[in-house]
């Protein structure tokens, strides 16, 4: 499994394309990460980027387009390559009758680890995100920032080499979200893939090492800040926020009209 992991990009989305009735949602949407990679899916509200993630997940069904996890092609194994994922989504629904401890041993429980190593990593977890102490109190007494702490957690319980994040910070207090963003960057170090939906552009800046802009469902770009800022022909110091503005502005404007050639008619117009 290792040398299949290294072998293939962590994930490809491959000319995607979902629409929700007449609107469409994803035009065309292709973008791959790597192995290690921590890459940033940014872009307004309404470009597609949670529709993008649950479609991965499986969630939602494209209409056209391949998704592959490691080289194959998820339709092959709907269910089997989801052992590889951990994912995070922006409101996640938790069950408020169970204890954090009790929701993250059902997890672990489901992702086949043993009893023994499940509660070994439920502990590990639970202190590093200090739930420790409100373990055994019920998720219904948990705030909104503890709980998007313990879906962080139920998203690691298992390990996985691809990590799906959608908006994870939202609610979580400064010390939770530094201490976030250092475990993304040990989990890229160690070999793990990340991609990350964001709307906080300077958390994305400062962590991604490239960045895709969605907009109205397609790929305006991918690539690093660099990059960004000669495509956008922003200053060599604009960050990522200048850039990000300058691109969606310029793919807001309205197409030019067709200029259609004029043809003469018995010598008139």
């Amino acid at each position: 499994m290792e040398e299949i992991r290294l072998q293939y990009p962590a994930l490809e989305i491959i000319q995607v394309s979902k629409s929700y009735g007449i609107i469409p949602a994803l035009s065309n949407f292709t973008l791959v990460v790597s192995t290690g990679e921590i890459h940033g899916l940014i872009g307004p509200n309404g470009a597609g980027k949670t529709t993008a993630l649950k479609i991965v997940v499986g969630l939602l069904r494209a209409d056209q387009g391949m998704i592959r996890v490691f080289g194959r092609d998820i339709a092959a194994d709907p269910y089997g390559y989801k052992a590889q994922i951990g994912y995070v989504p922006e409101a996640p629904t938790l069950p408020d009758f169970l204890t954090g401890e009790e929701f993250l041993g059902s997890i672990a429980r489901i992702r086949g680890m043993t009893s023994e190593l499940a509660k070994q990593r439920v502990r590990e977890l639970l202190a590093e995100y200090e739930l420790a102490d409100r373990s055994y109190f019920t998720i219904a007494s948990y705030s909104k920032g503890m709980k998007q702490k313990l879906a962080i957690c139920a998203a690691l319980v298992h390990r996985p080499p691809l990590l799906l994040i959608d908006e994870p910070m939202v609610g979580m207090d400064p010390a939770g979200q530094h201490k976030f963003k250092d475990l993304l960057r040990k989990a890229a170090e160690a070999g793990a893939a990340i991609l990350l939906s964001t709307h906080m552009l300077d958390t994305a800046e400062r962590l991604c090492s490239r960045v895709t802009v969605l907009h109205r469902g397609r790929n305006l770009a991918t690539a690093n800040l660099d990059e960004l800022r000669q495509k956008a022909k922003a200053g060599a110091d604009a960050s990522l926020e200048e850039v990000f503005m300058k691109l969606i502005e310029e793919a807001s404007q309205p197409e030019p009209p067709p200029t259609w050639p004029v043809k003469r008619r018995f010598g008139r117009f």
